[in-house]
């Protein structure tokens, strides 16, 4: 019996070696009824997972025939702005852009209820995980049938990588575990070691946002790095992309405060990724990316003590001339070194009023909570009923596209006038693309002793500036024209800093050399990575490590 069994538990292992290594040549969608799932399958899956499969439709689609709902439509129409809203709906993204597929395939909020309402980019089925057997499950679904696979929390992604037409979709916003610890060490870290560190953090489930997190915080005077948007998720692309925040300059990156992540990797498997265990996963899944390396169940930040003195500044300023609002502009510029030094964070924008005007303010707050309520929850005791619509700038709910660049300390410091020049000149050539700058570089995100993958550009930054462009739903020409201009905006300014970088989470869907931009020197490491923890590219989204592999679409190998 023992020379019978033998050989089978070899034939075993080379098999599910050989289907983890081999690539088919096109991932499945449900436009292929070949190879998409049936009915039964379906439902067998499903049982699997506590009944966790939930079909899902755009978010506009009770608005129209043959599934409107007056009710459903009236909340649609009423929070389709509204950043929590969206992150609640499993279909929705944060830009509307990315739930169309084309120009006809797609649903409108604003079209008449007898218009076509297609799936257009919304994933097919989504697997609405509340714990990691859930997501287990459908990673081994998904990798078995071939299946085109996203992950999504919030969809706050502006490359549109947290939805794919024809997809299953793992929706992990409804993981709201919460764990405070006075003294972490990651697991697997020996007590014992010299270098042991025993600090205060709190681990969170994978569909935890910033808000929640922030006055979970608060109570328990503590302080986190986390997102200016508190909609954004405290496990997912935020910390995995990098992660800049208000308290940047102070404690770093978001990702550089990351201790440990429980990971579903691409076979399946639930590991713990920290600085004593699968170290390569560890140091890739702080600033290599979302939805590339694995799937997050868990993510454990660390903690600050609450901080007990913020200052507010807030000025508005216009001139009445070009040169004399260039030479302004200049002068700001120069004095931000200065800035980083006394502890400064914050935003500027620059838009296209003109006249002689000089106001502004000064507030202490006594917590970063406080400031955050009153500043960005505009005075609420939470940002969840906050409407972009109504801020003034629009984020959610709309058409956008995003564009990024790292501007380096040395061209702040040392070539002020040409950083003002361009800026305004971005400004004056197209005027439809608005341009925001957030000092959040500088400071302890400059320290040149972090261990992982954030982009190598970001600890020479001092500012990172923000473009953006909007267009109206529906309106092809001007999303044609929209895509164009930030291009080449975004071209001006990787001009004036040859050798810098962009934000991956805030990247130009056009972005040229992307792998260098995104990803630095450590592009070649981090690929490496990729192809020995998900070697059959079961994990795919656009600009993401080893995407250079596949089609645009992502369904196709090419190599």
């Amino acid at each position: 019996m023992k020379t019978a069994t033998v050989p089978l538990l070899l034939i075993v292992i080379v098999a599910f070696h050989l289907a983890q290594s081999f690539r088919p040549p096109c991932q499945c969608t449900a436009f292929d009824r070949h190879c998409w799932p049936d009915s039964q399958s379906w439902a067998t899956f499903n049982a699997s997972i506590d009944g966790k499969l939930i079909r899902v439709v755009p978010p506009a689609s009770p608005c129209h025939d043959p599934a409107f709902n007056r009710r459903a439509c009236r909340e649609a129409r009423q929070r389709w702005s509204f950043p929590f809203w969206r992150a609640d709906q499993p279909g929705a993204m944060q830009a509307s852009n990315w739930e169309s597929n084309g120009i006809t395939d797609r649903c409108l909020i604003d079209s008449p209820r007898n218009s076509s309402c297609s799936q257009g980019s919304v994933p097919i089925y989504a697997v609405a995980a509340r714990k990691a057997s859930h997501i287990q499950a459908a990673v081994g679904f998904a990798a078995a049938r071939n299946l085109r696979l996203v992950v999504k929390n919030t969809g706050h992604d502006y490359l549109g990588r947290s939805t794919a037409a024809g997809a299953l979709s793992i929706w992990t916003h409804q993981m709201k575990s919460m764990r405070f610890h006075h003294r972490f060490l990651p697991r697997g870290c020996s007590r014992r070691s010299k270098d042991a560190t025993y600090l205060p953090a709190v681990t969170v489930g994978a569909g935890v946002q910033w808000e929640e997190l922030y006055q979970a915080v608060f109570d328990r005077k503590f302080v986190i790095v986390g997102g200016g948007s508190s909609s954004v998720g405290a496990a997912g692309g935020h910390p995995q992309g990098g992660g800049h925040s208000p308290l940047s300059p102070t404690f770093g990156l978001t990702a550089d405060n990351v201790l440990e992540f429980s990971v579903v990797t691409a076979d399946g498997s639930l590991v713990v990724a920290n600085r004593c265990q699968n170290q390569d996963l560890y140091w890739a899944m702080r600033g290599g990316g979302g939805g590339t390396f694995g799937i997050a169940v868990t993510a454990t930040h660390r903690l600050y003590p609450a901080l007990d003195s913020l200052v507010f500044a807030q000025y508005n300023l216009s001139t009445p001339d070009k040169p004399s609002f260039q030479r302004t502009l200049a002068r700001f510029t120069e004095l931000h070194p200065s800035l980083e030094r006394a502890g400064w964070a914050g935003t500027f924008a620059i838009t296209n009023t003109t006249g002689l005007t000089l106001s502004g303010s000064l507030q202490s707050f006594p917590s970063f909570q406080e400031f955050r309520l009153a500043i960005q929850c505009q005075g609420r005791s939470s940002c969840r009923d906050v409407d972009t619509a109504n801020t003034g700038i629009a984020t959610a709910g709309i058409p956008l596209l995003l564009a990024s660049r790292l501007i380096p300390r040395t061209t702040v410091a040392y070539s002020p006038g040409n950083l003002a020049e361009v800026m305004v000149r971005i400004r004056e050539l197209f005027p439809r693309v608005s341009l925001t700058g957030v000092f959040v570089g500088g400071g302890a995100v400059s320290r040149d002793d972090r261990d992982n993958a954030v982009n190598p550009a970001w600890r020479r930054a001092l500012w990172h500036v923000i473009l953006g462009s909007s267009w109206s739903d529906g309106d092809d020409r001007a999303e044609q024209r929209a895509r164009a201009e930030l291009s080449a905006a975004n071209a001006m300014l990787i001009d004036l800093t040859p050798g810098s970088g962009a934000y991956g989470n805030e990247a130009d869907f056009n972005e040229p050399q992307w792998q260098e931009s995104l990803f630095g020197e450590h592009y070649t490491r981090l690929l490496a990575i990729k192809k020995r923890v998900d070697p059959a590219g079961i994990f795919r989204c656009y600009h993401c490590v080893g995407s250079e592999e596949w089609s645009e679409d992502l369904l196709c190998a090419t190599r």
